[in-house]
């Protein structure tokens, strides 16, 4: 494996970090609240980062124009879809439905780009699918609700099949996100450069729709930006950190570098990397359905790789 492959093992990695510390911020800053401040953080942390490098090139500025799309589809409206759908239904099941953005980028590679499809890649695209089906219909444990350490990662809040809707919402903004940041780094872009310019469209669009819209419709329950503790603050730019600046950049220098679905496909093993974190840190062995499902997701993942 290459390490333009491991790129999208590195920031599965990362992303599944960040699922299992944003329940928890989620529920005290409310969703849109918490996903405008960590993109707005993490926005500020790559512009210092490539403006120190200097890497604001002339080939960047000539795709500015879709690099703000991306921002706004991938991370303005993918983000905000996602970390919704993580409080709705949970780190894992979000994180397998979030998987199906895999056999997406692939399918709508061949829509737009007309990439030809192998049998052996239609297969694997349908095992990385059904996988991620398995794993939410048939992945929990009928006692996990019985044990409050665990219920708080896994009780659905709200109808499920919104939340469903959300998280493949959120897949399917990811991949057009990806697509649309390709060119850039096929010119020779810096790849945190490229990052840093999506990023800060999003946060720029993050922060004017909560200062015009969302603030108004917050939860009277939760506390004003001021009342919530440092610490809270200190966690949200660790995950920015973890989520964008690094898992991130990592994932758009793998898209410039490789194949747009190889990339995305083994990014999307967020579901096999979060069984065994969720097992430690609920004390609740995943259900049967659980492992299953994602094994269909590895084995997908590898013959799209090998094949």
């Amino acid at each position: 494996m290459s390490l333009i492959e491991l790129s999208g093992l590195i920031a599965a990695l990362c992303w599944t970090a960040t699922s299992l510390m944003a329940p928890k911020l989620i529920a005290e800053f409310g969703t849109f609240r918490f996903n405008t401040v960590r993109i707005v953080m993490a926005s500020s942390m790559l512009l210092i980062i490539a403006a120190l490098g200097q890497t604001f090139e002339a080939n960047l500025w000539e795709h500015k124009g879709q690099l703000i799309a991306s921002g706004l589809i991938g991370i303005f409206i993918g983000d905000t879809f996602l970390f919704s759908s993580v409080y709705r239904l949970g780190p894992r099941r979000a994180g397998v439905l979030f998987a199906t953005n895999a056999p997406m980028s692939i399918v709508i590679a061949w829509l737009l780009f007309d990439e030809a499809l192998s049998y052996t890649e239609l297969f694997a695209c349908g095992l990385v699918t059904s996988g991620a089906m398995i794993a939410i219909l048939y992945g929990k444990r009928k006692n996990l609700l019985s044990n409050s350490k665990g219920a708080s990662l896994e009780e659905t809040k709200g109808a499920l099949w919104v939340g469903v809707l959300i998280a493949l919402t959120a897949a399917l903004c990811q991949v057009f996100g990806a697509i649309l940041s390709k060119p850039a780094l096929l010119a020779g872009a810096d790849p945190i450069a490229v990052s840093a310019i999506r990023v800060s469209a999003a946060g720029v669009s993050l922060f004017v729709a909560y200062s015009l819209y969302y603030h108004k419709k917050n939860d009277p329950n939760l506390a004003p930006l001021s009342a919530i503790p440092l610490m809270s603050y200190a966690q949200v730019l660790l995950l920015g950190f973890i989520g964008m600046v690094v898992g991130m950049s990592v994932l758009v220098w793998g898209i410039g570098k490789g194949n747009v679905g190889i990339v995305t496909t083994l990014s999307a093993t967020v579901p096999v990397l979060i069984l065994p974190i969720l097992w430690i840190t609920t004390g609740q062995r995943p259900a049967i359905g659980a492992w299953i499902g994602a094994s269909l997701v590895v084995v997908g993942a590898a013959l799209i790789v090998l094949y």
